[in-house]
């Protein structure tokens, strides 16, 4: 009888581990929508949860930056630097100064401040993990971001976004980008 239930229990056992597939790992959940600086950003690609995660390697590269450049200019660069595929998003507001809704206009990939645009954009890049990946950029009217804090004394900057982008290289491909939120304090980050 012993016997019996030993191996029942290493039968179970057996069949628990192998019936496990990478598909039951934990998926990635979006941060909830906060406005207390919490450092959180997450967004929708195409059905694929983006949430930052820094880099592996010296130095250590950061899954999200924040900057807020001569008291207007705020960008947000937000990727999954860790794990194969993924990608990574880029937001640019132009003269972000009170909270309100600030419509998207053509994005020239440029992250260079010197060359920006001066309106708001978002371009992003998504991996596969076998390529380079591949750039979407926002045009006019594609979507919209929504400054729900804006405390420069706090160093705070609260949002939601969402939009479609289309492939630099072929621009009738397009991809949605989805339920965006950040909470983000750039003196922290």
């Amino acid at each position: 009888m012993k016997h019996l239930f030993f191996k029942t229990i290493v039968f179970l056992f057996l069949f628990t581990i192998t019936s496990c597939s990478e598909s039951d790992a934990p998926q990635d959940q979006l941060p909830p929508i906060t406005q207390t600086g919490a450092n959180t950003f997450g967004c929708v690609i195409n059905g694929e949860v983006l949430i930052p995660k820094d880099g592996i390697g010296v130095p250590q590269p950061k899954g999200i930056t924040v900057k807020y450049r001569n008291n207007k200019n705020f960008i947000i660069d937000a990727g999954n630097l860790k794990d194969n595929g993924g990608g990574d998003i880029y937001i640019y507001i132009y003269n972000l100064t009170s909270t309100g809704v600030y419509n998207l206009g053509v994005s020239d990939n440029q992250s260079d401040l010197s060359f920006a645009p001066s309106y708001p954009h978002i371009f992003c890049r998504t991996y596969d993990g076998a390529n380079q990946g591949k750039v979407y950029l926002s045009n006019v009217n594609s979507g919209t971001i929504t400054i729900t804090r804006f405390d420069p004394v706090n160093f705070i900057v609260s949002g939601t976004f969402e939009l479609t982008v289309f492939n630099k290289d072929n621009p009738s491909e397009t991809i949605e980008i989805t339920e965006g939120r950040f909470d983000v304090n750039w003196s922290t980050l």
